[in-house]
């Protein structure tokens, strides 16, 4: 026999309404205003792809699968609607527009591209450096535009393009350890291979300005090459600040408003200098678990902070353990005048316990109303 009594889950009795739409959240942020309530950022390309029963390859070599898992874990997951333009190498980039050679993930552990050959092998190569030609039919850069025109039909936030800062772009095309040494013995080499590959990326940025209007996009700047694990805060000050800077530069004078910039690693004594380069008005100050979010309001009190659950914990602990990390940083979040968007602080494990993603959602509902 059925009842006829109106029953509701747990779920959706437990969960708030939200008093914003996504795109009125979205716009109270960029205002520096309040919204109604925390919002969660998709840092999920691979875990994302995987959950909607594609596999990490696809994120990466697919365009239409790398937006699409993206928007339906946010709308599963209850995340603002946000979608980064991953496909392609990411931290293998510029590595095929300078002529050397990519390894896309396959297998159980792959997660992420890697180089299969590097453009500069020896140092005269970087003396012959330059930016290259027609770059919009070069690499990886046909695919990613055509990923930003995909992405553009949904609105949200389109992050696009991914703009490694010129210091992870010769990680990339040099290598980080090559890097490193040069810094000492050969700084010259470096300073030269900087000054092209940050022309590049503003080549690359003006690429995108002119296809799809600048106002449109949120170009994406990551930085783990700058960690104080690799380099020091002086040669950040010296190999890092200006070339960054100039970029940054001329992204705003190229119409550009926001930028979501990814501070990765232990880079609390990079952070003066972060202060100094112009991230929009505002900018989305992306830091991992190693930066406290207190710092960043005191380095970046016009920007909006964004982060900083540890990865490894979503991964690693159980759902009451993830549920109180995540209401900690809500809380701490919530206090910031700039604004918060909670998330993790680096890209969500691919293969996490899916729950444990819900918790991330569950703790915002519980204690990330602005009342």
């Amino acid at each position: 026999m059925v009842s006829d009594k109106n029953y509701e889950t747990t779920t959706f009795r437990a969960m708030k309404k939200d008093r914003l739409t996504d795109d009125e959240r979205i716009e109270a942020l960029w205002a520096r205003q309040r919204p109604d309530r925390v919002p969660i950022f998709p840092f999920a390309g691979g875990f994302a792809s995987l959950n909607v029963g594609y596999s990490i390859n696809d994120i990466y070599t697919d365009y239409k699968k790398c937006i699409d898992a993206q928007r339906w874990t946010s709308d599963q997951y209850g995340w603002m609607p946000a979608t980064m333009c991953i496909v392609g190498p990411l931290s293998a980039s510029p590595v095929e527009e300078f002529g050397g050679e990519v390894t896309y993930p396959t297998g159980e552990y792959a997660q992420a591209p890697g180089v299969a050959r590097r453009p500069v092998e020896k140092d005269e190569d970087i003396l012959n450096l330059k930016v290259p030609d027609n770059l919009e039919n070069i690499g990886s850069m046909p695919l990613t535009l055509k990923a930003t025109a995909y992405q553009l039909q949904f609105g949200g936030i389109v992050v696009s393009p991914i703009l490694a800062t010129p210091m992870d772009a010769i990680g990339a095309v040099v290598g980080v350890e090559k890097t490193c040494k040069m810094m000492i013995k050969k700084p010259e080499l470096v300073h030269k291979a900087l000054r092209v590959l940050t022309d590049f990326r503003i080549a690359h940025a003006k690429l995108w300005a002119d296809k799809f209007g600048a106002e449109r996009l949120v170009p994406l700047v990551g930085g783990p090459t700058s960690s104080n694990q690799i380099i020091s805060p002086k040669q950040f000050k010296e190999f890092v600040l200006p070339y960054t800077k100039k970029m940054h530069d001329k992204l705003r004078e190229m119409g550009y408003k926001h930028m979501l910039i990814h501070i990765c690693g232990e880079q609390n004594a990079n952070m003066p200098f972060w202060a100094e380069i112009n991230m929009g008005d505002p900018g989305i100050i992306s830091v991992g678990h190693e930066i406290g979010l207190e710092t960043v309001e005191k380095y970046f009190p016009n920007d909006i902070a964004f982060g900083n659950l540890e990865p490894a914990k979503i991964q690693t602990e159980t759902p009451e353990q993830v549920y109180n990390a995540s209401k900690e940083i809500i809380l701490k979040g919530k206090t910031i005048p700039g604004g918060f968007i909670f998330s993790s602080g680096c890209e969500m494990p691919p293969m996490a316990p899916a729950y444990n993603l819900w918790m991330m959602t569950k703790a915002v509902n519980d204690f990330g109303w602005y009342e």
